[in-house]
């Protein structure tokens, strides 16, 4: 049994090394050849430090075994032009906090200095803003250097001013955007595929548009006359709702003629005319879906779902003569 002398003896003779997580996928578009893209690769690592796996679209899943070989991939698919994205390594990450109760106007230069004689090395302090009216708030991001941050949490003032650390909210509903490419899942910082504009999908920097004003706006996502990075796209929605066009949304309502249905008749009404609302607004969105003249579309398809609510009257009928039955 070893003594605390020992213990402390041996983590001395072998300090513990660092934890080395694995590193992340990179994706390689536009793969027409798969030899020739093995063979640039094998130019700066050997074969059996890497797995490849072959996806839709022409996509390659590449995935190194150690970081070093991650950053010789990224390093030499940056200098020859390929296109790929991927993200960023864990160890390289930084150690997000939020402080408040510190007034918006400190220079974040003086914080990051009195962090730093505590022993926390700061990359960046940003303010935070009203999400609505852009005015400053008393919170602030704070991205340290990766280490044993945790302890920063205990610190409760700065001097004389009253500090408290916590965590950053997390939204899991939000998927990061790319603002090189437009598509969703990863950051421009680790993107090298062809730029898209987001506001007329032409294959420039947003920075360099010279789209007037004046004229619509172009999603390079989906083709539909608003920018890439607007919240309402269908296509955003989709991948939300985890990618798959055939899941039902949240608020579509499903139509049902099962004369066992728990829906009382008032919610039957309501049910299909709802519908049939929703259906006119699909129209009048989408005119070219269907060969027929919209108004014509419609009526037919109103007067279909109008003659559900008649066949239901028989079950009204029935329902509320139980009811009455009951009552009496």
């Amino acid at each position: 049994m070893l003594t605390d002398d020992n213990t402390t003896s041996d983590q001395t003779i072998f300090p513990q090394l660092p934890i080395q997580h694995k590193p992340p996928p990179i994706f390689i578009h536009r793969v027409l050849n798969y030899t020739q893209m093995i063979k640039r690769t094998t130019e700066v690592i050997e074969v059996d430090q890497y797995f490849t796996k072959s996806l839709a679209n022409n996509v390659i899943k590449l995935t190194c075994k150690t970081p070093d070989t991650y950053r010789s991939i990224v390093k030499h698919f940056k200098k020859h032009d390929i296109y790929f994205h991927t993200y960023q390594l864990k160890e390289e990450r930084a150690f997000r906090v939020v402080f408040k109760y510190l007034h918006h106007s400190t220079d974040p230069e003086h914080i990051s200095q009195e962090l730093s004689i505590l022993g926390h090395t700061v990359r960046n302090i940003t303010n935070i803003r009203h999400r609505i009216t852009k005015e400053p708030l008393n919170l602030f991001f704070t991205d340290l250097e990766p280490a044993l941050n945790k302890e920063i949490y205990d610190i409760t003032a700065l001097q004389n001013r009253i500090i408290h650390f916590k965590p950053p909210r997390i939204n899991k509903m939000r998927i990061p955007q790319c603002a090189r490419c437009q598509h969703y899942g990863h950051m421009r910082a680790y993107c090298n595929k062809p730029y898209a504009c987001v506001k007329c999908s032409g294959p420039h920097n947003s920075t360099t548009c010279t789209k007037r004003k004046d004229t619509p706006a172009t999603s390079a996502l989906c083709g539909e006359d608003h920018p890439a990075n607007y919240k309402g796209c269908e296509r955003c929605h989709e991948i939300l709702q985890g990618n798959n066009p055939h899941r039902t949304p949240k608020n579509s309502i499903k139509v049902t003629s099962d004369a066992t249905s728990p829906h009382t008749p008032c919610n039957i009404i309501i049910i299909i005319i709802t519908a049939a609302m929703l259906r006119l607004r699909e129209i009048v969105h989408h005119p070219h879906t269907n060969h027929s003249p919209p108004s014509k579309t419609f009526l037919e398809e109103f007067k279909s779902l109008f003659a559900q609510l008649l066949n239901q009257n028989s079950m009204i009928l029935s329902m509320l003569s139980t009811l009455i039955n009951k009552t009496h």
